[in-house]
């Protein structure tokens, strides 16, 4: 890891600093740009910017030496993943508070302050997390219950979901008692794309579990920060995710086997529940059964593109070009 703009955060003392925000990026600088932006405009006292970034080939670390200069860069030599980019980030952190943002997330001017006033009027919350929209405005639902079974099959972008959307398993999951409420409310966890919550906590509970790849260790931090306190929705601090993950986009088999491995994992840590156990075995078969679902239709889908690719006018000539490098798909 590059650690020579990292030391300059012991100049700033932590008692002057109101909010770290904490960034992990790999290959993000397309989002990245506006993220930032909209963190400089929040005017939330004084904050550190740390970006951790992941060995990014697009040009990320130029974006922010020439445009962000402000933002400290943690640079690694490869690919740690985005928990360890995130635990880096909160161990050299300096804030009262720390904000983890995932990098394609575009703040309100008001939600920071909003989110700190909220902490600073409730000492039991342990995290607040803001109204999660997609970009045309619509809710998206990341405020939510501990899965049950059932929602391995009715889950948040399960295309079952969409025909059983008054189910039972659906409306507890997601919340959606609370869906127009303006009003905070209790919830079991939030999505890590915006979070906040005091410096303290990590020294509470621990850091990230690493075993996770990205997807679920923010239900499982989550779960771990009710031994410290409750966990809030805060409708009224509002935040703009574009969600690469989001329902309808090419997931790709790797995102698949990770998000599905995630679930189990955490499912298992959340009832305390070991391999043989016969819940394990039925999430772990109703899990399996998805993943390998998503994988055929994701294979399916790639075999027909190709199909198009090669027979359309010009493929001949255009086939064997390589990609844009840029685009992440």
């Amino acid at each position: 890891m590059d650690t020579s703009r990292s030391l300059e955060l012991e100049s700033f003392p932590a008692d002057r600093i109101a909010v770290s925000f904490i960034i992990a990026s790999w290959n993000s600088r397309h989002y990245l740009d506006p993220c930032l932006a909209s963190i400089l405009a929040a005017g939330c006292g004084r904050i550190e910017i740390i970006v951790v970034d992941n060995a990014s080939s697009d040009g990320t670390p130029k974006l922010l030496q020439d445009k962000h200069p402000q933002a400290f860069l943690l640079a690694n030599t490869r690919n740690e993943g985005h928990c360890h980019a995130i635990n880096q980030g909160i161990e050299v952190a300096r804030g009262r508070y720390l904000m983890v943002l995932d990098a394609d997330t575009v703040l309100d001017p008001d939600a920071v302050s909003r989110l700190v006033d909220f902490l600073n009027q409730h000492q039991e919350a342990a995290i607040a997390a803001p109204r999660m929209l997609n970009p045309d405005g619509s809710i998206q639902e990341t405020a939510r219950s501990f899965p049950t079974v059932m929602n391995g099959i009715l889950g948040r972008q399960s295309v079952l979901t969409r025909f059983f959307s008054n189910s039972k398993f659906v409306e507890r999951y997601m919340r959606r008692d609370r869906l127009d409420s303006l009003l905070p409310f209790e919830v079991d966890w939030v999505s890590a794309a915006c979070m906040i919550f005091r410096r303290s906590l990590p020294n509470r509970i621990g850091l990230w579990d690493e075993a996770f790849k990205g997807y679920w260790v923010d239900a499982d931090w989550c779960r771990a920060a009710h031994r410290a306190g409750k966990v809030w929705c805060v409708p009224a601090a509002r935040v703009i995710h574009y969600e690469q993950n989001r329902s309808g986009r090419k997931k790709g088999s790797k995102r698949i086997i990770l998000f599905h491995s995630g679930a189990y994992r955490f499912y298992r840590k959340l009832h305390n529940i070991g391999l043989l156990n016969p819940r394990s075995i039925v999430a772990a078969s109703v899990l399996g059964l998805r993943a390998l679902a998503l994988l055929a239709i994701d294979l399916l889908r790639r075999r027909q593109r190709e199909s198009r690719v090669y027979t359309a006018p010009g493929a001949r000539r255009y086939a064997h070009q390589p990609r844009n490098p840029g685009h992440q798909g």
